[in-house]
C-alpha cells in the first residue's frame, strides 16, 4: 500500500511538471471555464456571424479564433496601456493567445496580427489592439458581447481588417453577461 501511494505520488507529481512545462508562456489563470484561448493550427480566421448596428441585425464577417469563439477588442485598450490587465477582467475575458510567434492566420485577415510578450502570455493583437473572447458567448459563433461597456472601454467585435465594429447601443452589465446576437 505504501509503495502504491509513493507511485501514485511520483506520478502525479511528474504530470503536473509535465503540464506546467508544456504550458510554460501561454498560461493565465482563469477563474473562467472559458479559459485563455491557444490554438496550435490556425490562430485566427474569418466567420459570417450575425451582429447587432445601429439597431439592425445582419450577418457580418468578423474575426474568430480558432474554435470559433467571437474576438473583440476593448475600446482604449492598446499593448502600451492595457485596459483589462487584472485577473477579474480576464476571467470574463480571456485573452486570446498563441503558442507561437508566428500564428497561423486564416485568409481574408486582412489587419496586421501580431504576438504581445507580457506577463508570461503570448496574447494575438490586430492592428495594434489586444485581442479577448467572452466567456459569456457560451461557444463559438455567439456575439453576446458586443457593445459591452466595462473597464473603462466598449468591447466590439472586429472585421477582418481589425477595425472594430460598431455597437447599435450602449449595454453595461455588472455580472458580465447580456443579450446578443448569435449566429
Amino acid at each position: 500500500m505504501k509503495n502504491r501511494l509513493l507511485r501514485n505520488t511520483a506520478l502525479s507529481v511528474a504530470v503536473i511538471a509535465i503540464g506546467a512545462s508544456a504550458s510554460a508562456g501561454i498560461a493565465m489563470a482563469s477563474t473562467s471555464t472559458h479559459s485563455a484561448k491557444s490554438s496550435a493550427k490556425v490562430a485566427l480566421k474569418v466567420a459570417q456571424v450575425s451582429v447587432t448596428t445601429g439597431g439592425k441585425t445582419a450577418k457580418t464577417s468578423i474575426l474568430v479564433n480558432g474554435s470559433g469563439d467571437v474576438v473583440y477588442l476593448l475600446t482604449g485598450d492598446s499593448t502600451k496601456h492595457p485596459e483589462c490587465a487584472t485577473q477579474a477582467c480576464l476571467g470574463n475575458w480571456p485573452a486570446v493567445t498563441s503558442s507561437s510567434a508566428k500564428p497561423a492566420i486564416a485568409s481574408g485577415i486582412t489587419g496586421k496580427v501580431a504576438v504581445w510578450h507580457h506577463n508570461g502570455i503570448n496574447q494575438l493583437t490586430i492592428a495594434g489592439h489586444p485581442l479577448y473572447t467572452f466567456a459569456g458567448d457560451g461557444g463559438p459563433g455567439v456575439a453576446h458581447g458586443q457593445g459591452l461597456k466595462s473597464n473603462g472601454g466598449t468591447w466590439l467585435v472586429l472585421a477582418p481588417s481589425g477595425a472594430a465594429v460598431s455597437a447599435s447601443a450602449p449595454k453595461s452589465s455588472s455580472s458580465g453577461t447580456s443579450t446578443g446576437s448569435g449566429w
